[in-house]
């Protein structure tokens, strides 16, 4: 019985080992095609500066209001009803 479990089991670690080769082929393939995923720049919707061009922008600064007054709260006090 165990020795066909371990059989089961090792025969889906090689279908999935087997597809993986697979899919990394694939991409391979495709990047040399020209056809993989594009590279997105990390900055966009600014104009292109050219390498070693430096540029300092200042920052708005943003106020933080202190959180609004705690008020006291009401409650009651609730007891158990007595047992007869």
């Amino acid at each position: 019985m165990y020795l066909l479990a371990a059989n089961n089991t090792l025969r889906t670690i090689l279908i999935l080992l087997v597809l993986w080769q697979l899919l990394r082929l694939w991409v391979k393939v495709r990047e040399r095609r020209g056809k993989g995923p594009k590279q997105a720049p990390r900055w966009t919707g600014g104009p292109a500066r050219p390498m070693g061009d430096i540029r300092i922008e200042k920052l708005e600064e943003t106020r933080h209001s202190p959180p609004p007054q705690a008020e006291d709260a009401d409650f009651e006090v609730i007891k158990d009803k007595p047992e007869n």
